[in-house]
C-alpha cells in the first residue's frame, strides 16, 4: 500500500509539473496582458474602477467598464511585487493547479495510472497555446472545479462552494457565465432526477444552490454589465475577426497538434468504451466541441468537459479487455528518482536569469527599443499615436499617460471603428489616406515590414524619427519633433 501512494504522489507531482514548468519558464508573449497591469494599476491608485476610457485617444472618455477588474488587481499586484517573472510564475501556477484538477476528475474514474497520466496530459495540453497571465485562466480553473464540484454534490456539502465560487468568478472575467450555463444544465438533470426518485430534498437543495449562485454572481460593481458584456460575444455585438484567438484552430498549425489529437482519442474512447453517459454531458461535450471548433480560446473549455468523458471510456475498455491481475504496474525506484529530479531541474536550467523585460518578454514581438525612443524624448503633438492592433496593448503599457493609442485589445469600446478603420490602415485600401485624416494622428508607430510603413516614408506630411527592424516612428512635419 505504501508503495501504491508513493506512486500516486510521483505520477500527481508529474502532472502538476507537467502544467507548471512550460508558462513558468516561456517568455511572454500575450498582447493583451499588458494593457490588463494598467488597468490594475489605475483601480489600485484610485481605489475605484474606471467608468470612461482613459487610454486611447479614438474613444478617450467613452463609457467603458472593466469587467474583469478583480483579476486585473490581482495581475498588477503581481507585477508591482514580484516584475514579469511573478506573472509567469503566477501563470504557472494557475496552469499547474488546472492540471491537477483534471488529474482529480480523472482518477476519479480511472483505476489505471498511465491512463489516467496520459489523459491528464492529453486534456491539459490541448489549450497549452492559451496559457498566459491574463484574466481566461482563471475561468479555466474555475471551471474545473466547478465540474469537480458538481460531479461529488452526492459526498457531502462541497457542492454549496459554487455558491461563493460565482461571487469570485464574476468579478474575474466575463466566462462565468458558460460556467453559470454548465452548473444549469447538470443540475437540471439532476434535480430531475432526483425528484423522481423521491429524493426531494436533493432536488430542493439544488435549486438553492442555483438561486444562492446566481445572486452571488451579481454581488459587486456593476452587476448588469458584468452579465451582458459576456453576451455579446455570442450575439456578435463585439468584433472579433481580427482577434487571433477567438478564430477557428489551425490544424495545418502544430500547435494545434494536441487538440486534434484529443478530438480523435474521445471519438475511439467512445466507439471502443460505449459507456452510457448522462444526457447533461452529451449536451456539454456537445456544445463545448462547437465552441472550440469556432474560437481557439474555447478548447480549454472543451477538454476540461471531455477529461471526465474519456476517463470513463478508457476505463470500461480496461474492464472488458484488461484482466484484474494485469492492470496494476511495478514500481521502479529508478523511474521514481527521475520524476522527482526532473521538474526542478527543468525549472532551473530555463528559468530567465534576470527579472527584466529583456529576459522575460518575447524579443522582436513589441517596439520595446521605440517605446524607449518615444519615452526619452518630449512628447510629440498632443500624444495621438497611431498604432496596429496587436500592440495597442504594450503600448499602453509603456507610453500612457504620455501617448494615448488609437486601438488595443479592448474589443468592446473600439468595435465602432476597429473593423473599418484598422483593416484600411493594414491593407491600404484606396481610402486609406481618408482613414488617416480623419484619425488626425500626430505620430505613428507601425512594424517596419508593413506597407504603410514603406509608403509614409515617401510621404511629404509625415518624417521618419525613428526606426529598427521592428517598427518605424513618423512624426508629422510641423510636429514639435522630439
Amino acid at each position: 500500500m505504501r508503495t501504491l501512494r508513493l506512486r500516486h504522489c510521483l505520477f500527481a507531482w508529474t502532472i502538476v509539473g507537467l502544467g507548471f514548468v512550460k508558462p513558468a519558464t516561456e517568455r511572454i508573449q500575450d498582447n493583451d496582458v499588458w494593457w490588463h497591469i494598467r488597468t490594475g494599476e489605475l483601480i489600485v491608485a484610485h481605489r475605484a474602477i474606471p467608468s470612461a476610457d482613459p487610454f486611447s485617444f479614438t474613444c478617450h472618455g467613452r463609457p467603458w467598464f472593466a469587467h474583469e477588474w478583480l483579476s486585473e488587481v490581482a495581475i498588477y499586484e503581481v507585477f508591482a511585487h514580484l516584475g514579469f517573472i511573478g506573472l509567469m510564475l503566477m501563470e504557472a501556477a494557475l496552469v499547474s493547479a488546472l492540471f491537477g484538477v483534471i488529474y482529480v476528475l480523472v482518477r476519479g474514474r480511472l483505476d489505471h495510472q498511465p491512463s489516467t497520466l496520459a489523459i491528464t496530459a492529453l486534456c491539459g495540453l490541448a489549450g497549452w497555446q492559451l496559457w498566459s497571465p491574463r484574466p481566461q485562466s482563471f475561468t479555466y480553473l474555475l471551471l474545473g472545479l466547478l465540474v469537480l464540484l458538481l460531479q461529488r454534490r452526492s459526498q457531502g456539502w462541497y457542492v454549496w462552494l459554487a455558491v461563493p465560487m460565482f461571487l469570485v468568478w464574476s468579478n474575474l472575467h466575463g466566462a462565468w457565465l458558460f460556467g453559470f450555463a454548465v452548473m444549469t444544465v447538470f443540475l437540471v438533470e439532476e434535480g430531475i432526477r432526483a425528484y423522481r426518485q423521491g429524493h426531494r430534498r436533493i432536488a430542493r437543495r439544488d435549486a438553492a444552490i442555483w438561486l444562492c449562485s446566481i445572486f452571488a454572481a451579481m454581488i459587486g460593481p456593476s452587476p448588469l454589465k458584468r452579465l451582458t458584456y459576456p453576451i455579446q460575444y455570442f450575439t456578435g455585438g463585439i468584433p472579433t475577426a481580427q482577434v487571433t484567438e477567438f478564430q477557428s484552430p489551425n490544424f495545418r498549425d502544430p500547435s494545434a497538434l494536441p487538440f486534434e489529437m484529443l478530438v480523435i482519442v474521445l471519438v475511439l474512447l467512445l466507439f471502443l468504451g460505449r459507456r452510457p453517459l448522462p444526457l447533461s454531458q452529451w449536451i456539454l461535450l456537445g456544445l463545448t466541441f462547437h465552441l472550440s471548433l469556432s474560437s481557439v480560446r474555447h478548447i480549454p473549455l472543451f477538454a476540461i468537459i471531455a477529461a471526465p468523458v474519456a476517463a470513463m471510456q478508457v476505463q470500461a475498455v480496461i474492464e472488458r479487455r484488461i484482466p484484474a491481475t494485469r492492470r496494476d504496474i511495478r514500481e521502479s525506484r529508478a523511474f521514481n528518482l527521475i520524476l522527482l529530479m526532473l521538474i526542478p531541474a527543468l525549472l532551473v536550467a530555463r528559468i530567465p536569469k534576470a527579472n527584466d523585460e529583456y529576459h522575460c518578454v518575447a524579443r522582436g514581438l513589441f517596439p520595446d527599443q521605440a517605446c524607449r525612443y518615444l519615452a526619452e524624448h518630449p512628447r510629440i503633438g498632443r500624444g495621438r499615436l497611431l498604432n496596429t492592433y496587436n500592440w495597442g496593448g504594450y503600448l499602453i503599457f509603456r507610453l500612457y499617460p504620455k501617448y494615448l493609442v488609437s486601438i488595443d485589445g479592448r474589443a468592446d469600446i473600439h468595435r465602432a471603428h476597429m473593423m473599418r478603420d484598422y483593416a484600411d490602415l493594414e491593407k491600404l485600401s484606396p481610402n486609406w489616406r481618408s482613414t488617416l485624416t480623419k484619425l488626425n494622428p500626430d505620430v505613428i508607430l507601425w512594424p517596419a515590414n508593413k506597407p504603410l510603413s514603406v509608403i509614409l516614408r515617401g510621404d511629404p506630411d509625415w518624417r521618419e524619427v525613428y526606426a529598427d527592424s521592428v517598427s518605424v516612428v513618423f512624426s508629422r512635419r510641423n510636429s514639435n519633433d522630439p
